[in-house]
């Protein structure tokens, strides 16, 4: 599942606008899911993917997959309306009938519209062609439906291109970071730093160095990151200490301050205050604090990079922190495939397999549902339709 909020002032007057929006909230071209556009008033608060039943599933599973989605459109506050898009890849028959998932739709909107959310629209989108659902006759839409016109072409795409946003064909599995230069360099020095502080961990120095990066201006941190190999190293080194990999989205999000509360807090092991309750709400995302958006922005970018350079363990922690801020953000088919990756790397990784069993569940930070607090895609104005 997927929970993106809205970005806003794109007119979402017509399917194809609708339709050249979709990957960009998602941040990937979705396939074999249904995507929800859900709707507060007339403007856009949020986008909901999920995938498909299996093709042979039954009424039962049917029905279980249509009160899922109802369950999580209603964790939008004051949802009114949701426009509906399913991406199958399958090619529909000759009749307004027959197109694939129809049945599906047919069970999630009655359930939808007695739960007081309207449906708006719902689409069949193809490779080439899209028609609507609710078109049953010649008189509404040809049996064949439309033609998909180039969605690259759309007022939507180009301005949200034009805004920076750029998405995926695929959903990323954190592969295809390339190489550092300097790799060897940061190796040696990361296998010295293992030797000089064996049977030592200076927790509060390593976090320092991480909490030195996102303070600083992100040019300046990105440059120094790349070019300081001892700095490189100590980052690296810090991974495989599991207290300061899990305190890292929490330093990003809530603060320098708060995480070495937090971590004081936690390392005495006796006795836990506000400080560490707060930290744990925060990983599992029931916190009611807005996260720092900015930080944790930097934080994904840092590891991404890091990953250029990374061995072993630390390739899975940097694939779980980069799958915890996008599950933070909303994106939750992006982050199980982060986790499913460290996984691979790792099958016995806890952290991956906690979070991966999360986000399968349907589980999402409480802020994803609140417009208020959550991530958006920083682009100007106000979506509407």
């Amino acid at each position: 599942m997927t929970t993106t909020p809205s970005a806003s002032n794109f007119s979402l007057a017509s399917p194809e606008e609708v339709l050249a929006y979709i990957p960009h909230a998602l941040g990937f071209y979705p396939r074999n899911a249904v995507v929800l556009l859900i709707m507060q008033g007339t403007g856009l608060a949020a986008t909901l993917r999920v995938d498909l039943p299996r093709t042979d599933s039954g009424g039962a599973e049917a029905a279980q997959w249509a009160d899922q989605l109802v369950q999580l459109v209603h964790k939008v506050p004051e949802a009114t309306a949701v426009f509906a898009a399913v991406y199958t890849g399958q090619t529909p028959g000759d009749g307004h009938d027959s197109l694939p998932k129809h049945e599906l739709v047919e069970r999630l909107a009655p359930e939808l519209v007695r739960s007081g959310i309207q449906v708006r629209d719902a689409w069949y989108v193809g490779a080439s062609r899209w028609h609507s659902y609710f078109c049953l006759s010649d008189n509404c839409c040809p049996a064949e439906g439309f033609d998909l016109p180039d969605l690259a072409l759309t007022e939507t795409h180009l301005r949200m291109v034009v805004a920076g946003s750029a998405p995926e064909d695929h959903v990323w599995d954190g592969s295809g970071v390339a190489e550092w230069s300097n790799k060897a360099a940061v190796r040696m020095n990361r296998k010295i730093l293992a030797q000089e502080l064996s049977g030592t961990t200076p927790r509060e120095s390593l976090v320092k160095d991480w909490a030195g990066l996102l303070d600083a201006d992100p040019a300046v941190a990105e440059r120094r990151l790349r070019s300081d190999d001892v700095l490189s190293a100590s980052l690296l080194l810090s991974l495989n200490d599991r207290m300061i990999r899990d305190i890292l989205p929490y330093l990003a999000g809530r603060g320098t301050l708060r995480a070495f509360e937090a971590m004081k807090e936690v390392l005495r092991a006796t006795e836990f205050g506000r400080a560490s309750q707060d930290f744990s709400d925060f990983l599992l995302g029931t916190a009611q604090c807005t996260p720092d958006w900015e930080r944790l922005e930097r934080l994904w970018f840092f590891c991404r990079d890091l990953l250029g350079v990374a061995e072993g363990e630390e390739t899975s922690a940097l694939l779980c922190l980069l799958g915890w801020v996008n599950w933070a953000k909303g994106k939750g088919s992006s982050a199980l495939k982060l986790f499913g990756s460290a996984l691979k790397n790792d099958p016995d990784y806890r952290l991956a397999q906690l979070m991966a069993k999360l986000v399968e569940s349907g589980e999402m930070p409480s802020w994803v549902a609140d417009p208020a607090r959550a991530w958006r895609l920083r682009l100007e104005g106000r979506l509407s339709a």
